[in-house]
């Protein structure tokens, strides 16, 4: 009786089974699949594993499968220890750089099982493997496109904050050189509110012209053609002076900026970026320290140039402190804090441009020590 008319599945025998397992293996084209003996030679091939490696039947049976593996992989004894991991486990799986025929890489999944007759005796290895290649390099262009993305997030970032950082010295300066216009009068004598009036329109003008110098200095810096007009001059006297212009922002906040330097440290360095990187490092201080204390020692050593700035602020945590020399970061929610995240970068610029480097001592709830150092000498 047909067993097919009487909607039965049709019965095969043993060897009808191995012959059509044999038959759907060596068809399967998108998997590589085939056996091992039990020293890791290929025993058996599939169309699959000639699509992906280029190696027909006839060219590979016989030889050991590190042939596909980097010869830094096959040296270094990766297949044999494969092999042991499938022996011992039953299986060993990774994703990894194979080689083809023609020498070129493919990324794989590997599955390798070890094969056992009934009595648990070895006879050898089952391996399917995939080839991964498209996948991944889909994958790196889905990351290359999501870090775009964040890049020209972090540049509207940095637009936005520029645009409020600029906004505010302008208003401020508007309003003087309007208060400016309706006080003063023809042939009328300088007032000392008016002086006063002039000496803060200085200020912003000053403050403007730094924000612009800083914001071309980024743009140099990035670009790697930061170039310096070095001159001789005294490094505690360049210290004095941005201690000068930012004691009033720390004693507005209930805090002191205190100078020690017991002797002139004298060297060639670029005097107005030297003073931007004493700046950034001093305003830092200056917004996390708040209340409390901050001290700049000054001092030679060695042929070097070392300035130390400590303050009692909130500290950064270590898995923090790289981070801050990076450009639009900072350890704390821009929220709390204002400025455009490229202060401490471009004190790390600056100092390195200068043959120097810039390193941070600092901890939670204990403050944070910045040391600069770079050599009196070009």
């Amino acid at each position: 009786m047909d067993h097919a008319s009487d909607g039965q599945a049709p019965r095969f025998s043993a060897p009808q089974e191995r012959d059509l397992f044999r038959l759907l293996v060596e068809s399967v084209k998108e998997y590589a699949i085939f056996m091992l003996d039990p020293t890791g030679h290929v025993a058996s091939w599939n169309a699959g594993a000639e699509r992906i490696t280029g190696y027909r039947a006839s060219e590979i049976i016989g030889r050991h499968f590190s042939v596909f593996y980097p010869r830094e992989d096959a040296l270094s004894g990766k297949p044999d220890m494969e092999l042991r991991e499938a022996t011992a486990s039953g299986s060993y799986q990774e994703e990894g750089w194979r080689i083809r025929k023609d020498g070129s890489r493919y990324v794989a999944n590997v599955v390798i099982t070890a094969v056992r007759d009934a009595d648990g005796a070895l006879q050898g290895f089952a391996k399917v493997s995939r080839d991964l290649t498209d996948q991944r390099v889909g994958e790196e262009a889905r990351r290359g496109l999501i870090h775009a993305r964040e890049q020209l997030r972090a540049r509207d970032d940095f637009l936005a904050i520029a645009s409020h950082e600029l906004r505010t010295p302008l208003t401020s300066l508007q309003l003087v050189v309007q208060s400016l216009a309706r006080g003063v009068h023809p042939g009328e004598p300088v007032t000392a509110a008016l002086a006063q009036r002039l000496a803060a329109l200085e200020k912003l003008v000053a403050r403007l012209s730094r924000l612009v110098n800083g914001l071309l200095d980024v743009t140099a810096m990035s670009s790697g053609h930061l170039e310096l007009q070095r001159s001789r001059f005294d490094l505690v006297t360049a210290v004095r002076d941005v201690a000068v212009r930012l004691a009033p922002d720390a004693e507005r906040q209930g805090g002191s900026l205190v100078v020690e330097a017991p002797a002139p440290v004298v060297g060639r360095w670029d005097r107005r970026r030297m003073g931007d990187a004493l700046s950034a490092v001093l305003s830092n201080a200056v917004k996390y320290a708040g209340a409390d204390r901050i001290t700049v020692a000054v001092r030679a050593e060695g042929g070097r140039a070392c300035v130390v700035v400590e303050d009692l602020g909130p500290g950064i945590p270590p898995e923090d402190q790289a981070r801050v020399f990076e450009r639009f970061e900072r350890a704390v929610p821009l929220a709390h804090y204002g400025g455009f995240g490229l202060g401490l970068w471009t004190a790390r610029q600056i100092v390195t441009a200068h043959g120097g480097d810039i390193s941070i001592h600092s901890s939670p709830g204990r403050g944070s020590r910045f040391e600069l150092r770079f050599p009196l000498e070009a």
